[in-house]
């Protein structure tokens, strides 16, 4: 008879390539954890792991394993969430992987939404910056996942949510703040961003979503820019860029959450204005349960 748990040790052990960090993720001792590996290992008559020092890293036997293992729980666990469905219990968990900035007002917004239809089911929020949220869901830790810019991946499932301008935000004692202009095809006043050459930019890191975007931005502008600072905080950049320290860039929908004492100027930038999908994604071939489908129905009700 196949063993699920068996399964689900090489994958944790796998993951975290570490039996310490596996076995309290699984919640059993680590020599027990050992001991249930290397006996594995002897009926298969193949070691499964690479052991260097307290690291554990995949053989090719082991990467084969792996592959066939996820696909095994992937499978048990569509199998679980069908039957539940149909049985009506309305139970069991959601796991929402979100950028921090961004659930902090949509998490507030929808969730309570949710939990008076579905108050049994129990919420996991995976909070971090946008890649985060991506890897979350193609390891199988996130159900759900929101974030902007997607870059496809052929194991995910897409719909969107809606779309945001990518806005300029400048200080209003910056000489610069007052060069924008009114044109009727641009929701904010439009400036050529080639007027900041020689300003300092607070960027985001590369490895976030709106760190790529804005390298894109200055390929296309035909510039490197002036890196005052980078951040991973969004609410970082505003502020310092309210102070004049630099300009920043931010998309419409987190400026709409921002209260600042002394707001900066926002800008559309770019011909036509820079803009990028937001968009709910989950993984290829999983089972949408009844309320995985009404929370996804209730994040574009929300972004609308």
């Amino acid at each position: 008879m196949l063993d699920f748990k068996e399964l689900e040790y090489v994958v944790s052990v796998a993951k975290h390539k570490n039996i310490t960090k596996a076995s309290q993720e699984l919640y059993i001792s680590q020599p027990s954890l050992s001991k249930y590996i290397k006996k594995l290992e002897d009926t298969l008559g193949t070691p499964l792991f690479n052991r260097i020092g307290h690291t554990f890293t995949l053989t090719y036997a082991g990467e084969r394993y792996l592959e066939n293992a996820q696909d095994i729980l992937r499978i048990r666990n569509k199998i679980n969430a069908e039957i539940s469905d149909i049985c009506k219990n309305n139970k069991g968990r959601l796991n929402i992987a979100v950028p921090s900035t961004r659930g902090a007002y949509m998490i507030p917004e929808t969730l309570p939404i949710f939990m008076e239809k579905y108050p049994h089911v129990e919420i996991n929020l995976i909070e971090g910056p946008s890649a985060n949220a991506e890897t979350a869901l193609i390891n199988g830790d996130a159900d759900l996942a929101v974030f902007n810019y997607p870059v496809i991946h052929p194991d995910l499932e897409y719909e969107i949510l809606g779309t945001e301008e990518l806005t300029l935000a400048v200080s209003k004692d910056n000489p610069l703040s007052k060069c924008g202009v009114k044109k009727k095809e641009y929701k904010y006043d439009w400036i050529d961003l080639n007027l900041f050459k020689d300003e300092n930019f607070i960027l985001h890191f590369p490895y976030q979503r709106t760190g790529q975007i804005a390298d894109k931005i200055f390929q296309k502008a035909g510039f490197n820019p002036k890196i005052a600072l980078r951040t991973r905080s969004i609410e970082c950049a505003i502020k310092l860029t309210s102070s004049n320290f630099g300009v920043c860039f931010i998309s419409e929908n987190h400026l709409k959450h921002m209260y600042l004492v002394n707001p900066p100027k926002y800008f559309s930038i770019g011909t036509p204005s820079t803009s990028f999908q937001l968009v709910v994604a989950y993984r290829k071939g999983i089972y949408l349960t009844k309320y995985m489908l009404d929370y996804i129905e209730i994040l574009k009700d929300y972004f609308k």
